[in-house]
């Protein structure tokens, strides 16, 4: 099954479309871009307009977010917002949709207009409420105020250190930094309590001019040193539903002179220079993506001149450059870079015109190579086309297109790509390879919000994954490959260690969910505290991997029913039953409840179709209910827990004994696997530590 990604977001525009002009614009500007690989912002500004004005708002939309990719031309920017907000409707929905709240501690009506236009660029169509100048606080603290009217999904806290309530050298520093940091994390936990929203804070950039000069580094209470323990101590206190944009690395990064502009400041309260406002509302963008769930996840790499320099076939392995000398080194850094993004969760594939086995050769043999066969989650050298070999990687990988990011150093190839499968994201590697880490650092969609267990093995799930297309293939029926995987589905608790994963699917989960309902770790840990909620968390594993926690399932009691609020799957798992196991899970708890029916509903998305027929095939019955006006084409189902269901009996069910509390009616052991084809384990709730009601039989689960 196909994981979901930003479908159609960022695709570059297709330079050879033909749209019936009014007055020939559009052809004479398509004609320049042609000619350049990155057309300049200018360009792109001017391309969105003539689609608009051509009658072409999908074409406009592109060549607007095509745009974001190129300069920081403020103006062009906010021409090209100014297209996106009148053409988007017409064009085809983004991924996500959310409403954003920037609370600005100085003026931000240019990063507020410029925001949706980032914003769409990483997946996600954007309704703006922006406060008063200054105001932040007033409209946090205020319950009345307009921001929770708005009743936002995500509060940009766009703040500068000038805000920061420290002295220029502090007496007793440990405690003004442990003040400033609790001044911030209130306001999170406020916004977080009154509305849920998730909270994308900027840091604080430290300004250049610096009184006490070179000693500052030796003066621990200084300003400067404060404000950089600050930015640490708020990523350490950032958790679930917290997103920070590193301001100081950006200003860095550009310039403290080119970040800061005085001029701006004292004539309008502007704390960051116009020129650096798009750069900003990017970075800002891509992490609400990253809170939203669509990032980008795999990184698809060419081989000759991209990971060494030199054409293996024809220098053979001795003669590549990779390792020593200048140009060597060059590409050793960037194996090297490419080797961090894995181990923070980063899908890596090979895609090459090469001999399969001479490829391999020089991962298995070069002593300079950094990266191993061990870190390719799928490995494609031969000679087709690179849009065949991407699309054939998406589907033995189980991505969708639109979560992949190319890079390869020719021309000619990226170009390919970008107009015969415009969903996956392409890389221009500069010509000197001195250049390709810095244009690979410069990309910022594979954002994510946290590290688990799951993202540091992804490379060997989705290897694993490749393996299990292959052995499907040669299987000679489906129930027979299902049966051959040894397949075991465990249930295990919801505690502190599962609960980030869990948060993270819910979040991200596309295909597989019911209900589409988005909730941080601090919102699902409050509901499952109620005893009337029960969690199901369940992990899979088979011959070839464990593939981590991959179904949730949050239902709650309604008079004689368990009303299943949540259940969603991962993607990766999608097809081998394991939702028919899950469904007697769910049956079993109503029933050790003392309840009479199941009930759900199915909400439809962009991109949930895969689920609109399950309940039915699960044997509920459709049931007749008002229409919900937010949430139009929602179906209600039934379904008797006395009515016989039987699993098909592909996989071993086990629970744990963490997640099933002690039952003297039990008929099964915690921790026993289910029999092939019987009904599901019984199973208690685990929820957070709380009194139970004894007349639930629902017992404290030891820690």
């Amino acid at each position: 099954m196909i994981e979901p990604g930003d479908a159609g977001v960022g695709d570059e525009p297709d330079r050879t479309r033909q749209v019936p002009p009014r007055d020939g614009r559009v052809a004479e500007l398509t004609a320049l871009a042609a000619a350049s690989e990155i057309p300049t912002a200018a360009l792109c500004r001017d391309l969105a307009v003539a689609h608009e004005r051509a009658g072409d708002p999908a074409g406009a939309v592109r060549w607007a977010l095509a745009l974001t990719d190129t300069d920081g031309d403020l103006g062009a920017w906010s021409a090209a917002a100014g297209v996106l907000r009148r053409c988007l409707p017409a064009a085809a929905p983004l991924p996500r949709s959310a409403r954003v709240a920037v609370l600005g501690s100085y003026t931000t009506s240019q990063f507020a207009a410029l925001l949706p236009l980032a914003a769409a660029r990483a997946g996600v169509a954007v309704e703006i409420y922006e406060c008063g100048y200054g105001q932040y606080r007033q409209e946090i603290l205020d319950p009345g105020s307009g921001l929770y009217s708005f009743a936002p999904d995500v509060v940009v806290l766009a703040v500068h250190a000038g805000e920061a309530a420290l002295p220029a050298v502090a007496d007793e520093p440990d405690a003004a930094v442990a003040a400033e940091v609790r001044r911030w994390t209130s306001l999170w936990e406020t916004i977080r309590a009154r509305c849920g929203a998730r909270v994308v804070q900027h840091t604080f950039a430290v300004p250049g001019e610096i009184a006490l000069g070179h000693l500052a580094l030796r003066t621990g209470g200084a300003r400067p040193t404060l404000l950089a323990r600050v930015n640490a101590e708020l990523g350490r206190a950032a958790g679930d539903g917290i997103g920070l944009v590193d301001c100081e690395r950006l200003a860095a990064d550009v310039g403290k002179r080119a970040w800061f502009d005085a001029r701006y400041w004292h004539r309008s309260k502007q704390a960051v220079s116009l020129a650096q406002v798009p750069l900003l509302a990017r970075h800002t963008a891509a992490v609400i993506g990253a809170q939203l769930g669509v990032s980008r996840k795999c990184l698809v790499l060419d081989l000759d001149n991209t990971l060494w320099g030199g054409v293996l076939g024809e220098e053979g392995l001795a003669g590549i450059a990779l390792g020593d000398g200048a140009v060597g080194e060059a590409f050793a850094a960037f194996q090297d870079y490419v080797v961090e993004l894995n181990n923070r969760g980063v899908v890596l594939a090979v895609c090459s015109k090469n001999n399969d086995a001479d490829a391999r050769e020089a991962f298995e043999r070069h002593p300079a190579m950094r990266l191993r066969l061990d870190d390719i989650a799928c490995f494609s050298a031969c000679w087709d086309d690179k849009p065949t070999q991407l699309r054939r990687i998406a589907a033995d990988l189980g991505l969708g297109l639109d979560s992949l990011v190319f890079v390869d150093d020719n021309p000619a190839e990226r170009e390919a790509v970008r107009q015969l499968v415009g969903e996956v994201d392409v890389l221009a590697l500069p010509a000197d390879p001195h250049g390709y880490v810095r244009a690979l650092a410069d990309y910022p969609f594979f954002e994510t919000t946290a590290l688990t267990a799951e993202d540091a093995a992804r490379t060997a799930t989705y290897r694993a994954r490749a393996e299990l297309a292959a052995a499907q293939a040669a299987a000679p029926s489906l129930e027979q490959f299902h049966r051959g995987l040894d397949m075991t589905a465990t249930v295990v608790a919801l505690d502190e260690l599962t609960l980030p994963r869990v948060a993270q699917l819910v979040g991200k989960t596309n295909q597989f969910n019911l209900t589409g309902r988005r909730r941080g770790a601090d919102e699902i840990a409050r509901l499952a505290a109620d005893p009337a909620t029960a969690v199901l968390c369940v992990r899979l594993a088979d011959r070839f991997a464990d593939h981590g926690l991959v179904a949730v399932v949050i239902a709650v009691e309604a008079d004689d029913a368990l009303a299943v609020d949540t259940w969603l799957m991962s993607c990766r798992v999608i097809g081998r039953t394991l939702e028919d196991e899950v469904a007697g899970l769910i049956l079993a708890q109503a029933r050790r409840r003392g309840l009479v029916r199941i009930v759900g509903e199915y909400r439809p998305s962009a991109k949930n179709a895969l689920v609109a027929g399950l309940y039915e095939r699960l044997g509920f019955t459709w049931v007749d209910a008002p229409d919900d006006p937010s949430a139009p084409g929602t179906t209600h189902w039934s379904r008797a827990v006395d009515a016989p269901y039987a699993t098909p009996g592909l996989m071993r069910v086990v629970v744990t004994a963490a997640a099933a509390g002690p039952d003297r009616d039990r008929t099964d052991q915690p921790g026993a696997p289910v029999e092939p084809g019987g009904s599901s384990a019984e199973l208690s709730t685990h929820v957070f530590a709380q009194t139970r009601p004894q007349d639930r039989r629902m017992e404290e689960v030891p820690r």
